[in-house]
């Protein structure tokens, strides 16, 4: 089917109307469920502090293996390493949990222990290979 140039012209402006008509509606369809979303939906900044409480839960299990240092509570949640600390002979364990759990420096760990800085610092090295080697 041949069309001549005004024809053409007439297809053209016919399609552009519907064009128009389809992506007007698509727009209206657009903002209606954008209007049906805002009345569901509630922003989390919204939200009062009781309201966001009630949207989670957490469980703390305590499944965390206890060791008492210089008197205070160590808890070791790696039920992987405290089952090789428990390995460890009791003077290297307690080197240890003091360096990597109580934030404690060398010297200090000597000045508590009573011991010589370089006898710590053997103690740690002895027991990270220890440790090592159980958790291979």
């Amino acid at each position: 089917m041949k069309l001549n140039r005004q024809e053409k012209e007439i297809v053209r402006k016919k399609f552009c109307t519907y064009c128009i008509k389809v992506l007007h509606g698509e727009a209206l369809n657009y903002l209606d469920e954008l209007q049906r979303q805002r009345e569901r939906e509630v922003s989390f900044s919204e939200l009062l502090q009781k309201d966001l409480d009630a949207l989670y839960s957490y469980d703390d299990y305590e499944l965390a293996e206890n060791f008492t240092v210089l008197g205070k509570q160590v808890s070791v949640r790696d039920e992987w390493i405290s089952e090789a600390l428990k390995k460890l002979p009791e003077k290297k364990r307690e080197i240890i949990l003091m360096l990597y759990f109580l934030d404690m420096t060398e010297k200090e760990i000597a000045a508590c222990l009573k011991l010589v800085q370089s006898t710590v610092h053997y103690h740690k090295d002895d027991s990270l290979r220890l440790l090592r080697k159980l958790m291979e």
